[in-house]
């Protein structure tokens, strides 16, 4: 059952995603114990995604990248393999 007007902050948020991924949880069941629909989470990964797609395209050539860059970057890479492991999954 959806938790109605609920504000997560984005360290919530992101942790929700993060528990979601871990090897052997089920999105399904992440959800129901946080209380929050399916499709809430996953319009939270489309945004975390998107977010990370434009950190990374804004990075300036010859200069280090940030941390937070770096960290986007590995972020983006862990998402393409859940993307492929859900897409695995619905087959």
């Amino acid at each position: 059952m959806p938790s109605h007007g609920r504000k997560w902050t984005a360290e919530e948020t992101v942790q929700i995603l993060d528990e979601a991924r871990k090897a052997g949880q089920a999105v399904s069941e992440v959800c129901r114990r946080q209380q929050i629909a399916p499709g809430q989470f996953y319009e939270w990964e489309r945004q975390a995604r998107t977010g990370a797609l434009e950190a990374l395209r804004a990075k300036k050539r010859g200069r280090k990248p940030s941390k937070t860059e770096t960290y986007l970057k590995h972020e983006v890479v862990r998402l393409r393999i859940v993307v492929a492991e859900l897409s695995a999954e619905t087959l």
